[in-house]
């Protein structure tokens, strides 16, 4: 089976990290199966020497399809051009919409709450700007949506949405969970007894979204100085250098006087998360609005405990294997990390059950394995007609 691998549109965070995994592991799979992938800058990076190795099959499309005129024209017509020369049974395309129709039958992932499942809160924290823009970027992206003739998503709750916002029915919606990735595979890392420097270290892996509502991280910093003074608090993020939510985090932590609490580590590629989840005490996610975010199945891989928002998705994933939070509330995020650190027995019980709730995940061999079936079944029953 020829399959087309589109990972054109993935460009930042979790999507580059989801494109990534799976075209390591397609890059390794025997039998019959032919690949050819067209992937963003970011996901050529993170391939790394991958892409070296395989740069017959591994494309560059410098500039997302996305974009309705200039390089992005380019980019599709590009595209098209891939398909007619592969001549592809099946086109795959990892996190979507493609933003354009591929005559082969045509399986497209997708992720964003902000399209199947937005919510009050998670607008709440955007200015009436980028409420207009968030709004219309949700349309134009259920306009191309329905170009597609499969659909994947990592949650019933995405499923059931997808299915009635695009009036199909939910037998072309597959669900196949999120889970960790393969660079945290084997990984046992030991239950963290605090670092030497007596620092408590709690990281936050994320790309600076919106409703990743990470501004709140110098409150809670703030908070824990004022609270907690006999103690050290280090946040670790993964800024990049610029954004107007990179801006507003730092203006933030500038007010708040406490940018030494914060240590930026930059934009990561997927082999280097397993180390800093490895040098941090706990995970703090403060999003407001996911799907399935991979950051809490990593943080399970790596026995390290979870602080999160008191939010339905959150629940769902992490079960009783986390402390959750008032979404807006810096002062019980606060709370929430001072009890990781005062109560010793909690926080074994917390990587325990993190551990139990990770079994309820496939593995990154399974999770695979599910992919490529459900691709098979897209190339076998061809183009939708509905």
């Amino acid at each position: 089976m020829r399959i087309l691998v589109n990972a054109s549109v993935c460009r930042v965070g979790g999507g580059v990290q989801a494109s990534t995994a799976f075209i390591r592991k397609a890059l390794r799979q025997r039998g019959d199966y032919q690949w050819k992938f067209a992937v963003s800058s970011g996901v050529k990076k993170n391939l790394g020497d991958v892409a070296e190795l395989k740069r017959s099959n591994i494309e560059e499309i410098p500039v997302s399809p996305s974009q309705l005129i200039g390089g992005g024209r380019k980019s599709r017509t590009r595209l098209a051009q891939i398909e007619a020369s592969f001549a592809p049974d099946v086109v795959f395309t990892v996190f979507g919409p493609a933003y354009m129709r591929f005559r082969a039958p045509h399986a497209c992932g997708f992720g964003d709450g902000w399209v199947t499942h937005p919510s009050v809160l998670a607008y709440s924290v955007l200015s009436p700007l980028q409420r207009l823009r968030f709004s219309a970027a949700s349309h134009w992206k259920r306009m191309h949506l329905a170009r597609a003739d499969f659909y994947c998503v990592e949650s019933i709750v995405a499923q059931k949405a997808l299915a009635k916002i695009l009036n199909f029915s939910k037998k072309r919606v597959e669900v196949i969970s999120n889970s960790y990735s393969e660079a945290f595979a084997g990984r046992k890392e030991s239950v963290s007894s605090r670092q030497k420097d007596d620092i408590f270290r709690v990281l936050t892996i994320a790309n600076p979204y919106p409703h990743k509502n990470l501004p709140i991280i110098p409150r809670v910093a703030d908070t824990l100085r004022r609270v907690d003074a006999q103690r050290t608090y280090r946040f670790i993020v993964t800024l990049p250098e610029k954004g107007k939510e990179v801006g507003r985090f730092w203006k933030e932590a500038k007010r708040l006087r406490v940018e030494s609490m914060i240590e930026n580590i930059g934009c990561l590629r997927l082999d280097e998360c397993p180390k800093w989840y490895a040098m941090a005490d706990s995970v703090y996610l403060p999003t407001l609005l996911e799907t399935f975010s991979a950051t809490y199945p990593e943080a399970m891989q790596m026995n390290r405990p979870i602080i999160t928002t008191d939010l339905d998705f959150a629940h769902d994933i992490c079960g009783d294997a986390a402390l959750f939070h008032d979404p807006l509330s810096a002062e019980d995020a606060a709370r929430q990390i001072r009890k990781l650190v005062e109560d010793r027995q909690l926080y074994k019980d917390l990587v325990a059950r993190g551990r139990t709730r990770l079994a309820r995940f496939p593995a990154p061999d399974e999770k695979f394995a599910m992919q490529l079936a459900w691709l098979e079944k897209v190339a076998h029953l061809g183009r939708s007609d509905e």
